[in-house]
């Protein structure tokens, strides 16, 4: 198998392999919708480029090693960035959280003051 094919192979299984995470990750809800729709149109993009590129005269400009080593690389750059994704996901996710419970405190202790202002009047 040439050193072409091989880097074909691994940019359509990596897209597939993200497009399926990406989708999962929505459906559980580890990642907020913008973040999925990225990583959806990166793995559609990826996967498009895999099949419709052919580059045939990788051979003579990267080694088999070379290719290993390439493939390494942006395997731990695209799960870096995955990471990275997922976590400001989670942190949106309890800042708006945080945002409504504060704001139904504020809404009980408006409640509690309105109480208060009637009980001094009432004195």
């Amino acid at each position: 198998m040439a050193v072409g094919d091989v880097l074909r192979l691994f940019v359509i299984v990596a897209g597939a392999y993200m497009f399926l995470k990406a989708i999962l990750s929505l459906a559980k809800r580890k990642m907020t919708e913008p973040f999925c729709l990225a990583w959806a149109v990166l793995s559609a993009l990826m996967i498009l480029s895999g099949i419709l590129l052919n580059p045939s005269q990788l051979d003579g400009y990267i080694s088999t090693r070379g290719l290993i080593l390439i493939i390494m690389i942006v395997s731990g750059i695209l799960w870096g960035l995955w990471f990275i994704s997922t976590q400001v996901s989670i942190l949106k996710r309890r800042n708006q959280e945080l945002a409504m419970q504060i704001s139904l405190v504020n809404n009980d202790c408006e409640k509690i003051l309105r109480e208060l202002e009637k009980l001094k009047r009432e004195k």
